[in-house]
């Protein structure tokens, strides 16, 4: 088994369960998705390579701290749009790239493909955080993770919301060195590859309009 880092947070918890809530609405969802971004961002930034600085406060110096490893933020479209955007909320001054993975079922088995990549050419010298909200099979992450490593990446962290047992130990099989943060883990996979209890359909919820009644 790899590394799993669960967020154990009250905050975290909740915004896990206006998600996992069927009746919220497509704008609640994505909000709530951009939150817990930003508090996965900020436990991951306890792993990322920090320097030591003085800064002058006008009365004295200080001892603080700077990023001192880059860092880039890969999101896998379209589900993971909010929450890259939470994650870049609290780390401002990473890159971003992004990955579209198709995914498809044949003979009762899940195939992932990747159909577009805009990411950095050579990785070798970030922190690369590559994020979905959902790892579910945990063959999109274990694609995208593989394509990181294509490209240099070395120091390589995976960032989700909600992930099921058989999706981490897919993933785990073929990078056991890469940690997964996660606000919790379901036991179960259905039949089409979703998490169960879940969050639904992570993208479909969170890129679907409202409906406005009245403005």
């Amino acid at each position: 088994m790899g590394e799993l880092v669960l967020i154990d947070n009250p905050l975290a918890k909740y915004y896990l369960s206006v998600l996992r809530d069927k009746n919220t609405t497509p704008r609640s969802y994505r909000d709530a998705v951009r939150k817990l971004g930003f508090i996965v961002g900020y436990e991951v930034s306890r792993r990322l390579k920090w320097g030591r600085l003085f800064v002058e406060t006008g009365l004295a110096k200080a001892e603080g701290v700077y990023p001192s490893r880059p860092v880039y933020i890969i999101g896998v479209l379209g589900a993971s749009i909010p929450m890259m955007h939470g994650i870049w909320d609290a780390l401002p001054w990473a890159g971003l790239g992004l990955v579209g993975a198709r995914r498809r079922i044949v003979d009762g088995e899940l195939e992932v493909e990747i159909f577009y990549e805009r990411i950095a050419t050579d990785l070798a010298f970030y922190t690369t955080i590559v994020v979905d909200p959902t790892l579910a099979s945990g063959k999109t992450m274990t694609k995208v993770v593989e394509l990181v490593s294509e490209r240099g990446g070395r120091d390589i962290i995976a960032a989700t919301i909600l992930a099921s047992k058989r999706g981490l130990e897919y993933f785990w099989s073929k990078h056991p060195g890469v940690p997964v943060y996660a606000v919790e883990v379901d036991p179960l996979l259905d039949h089409r590859f979703f998490i169960v209890p879940g969050i639904g359909d992570a993208g479909d919820r969170s890129l679907t309009p409202d409906y406005v009644t009245k403005y």
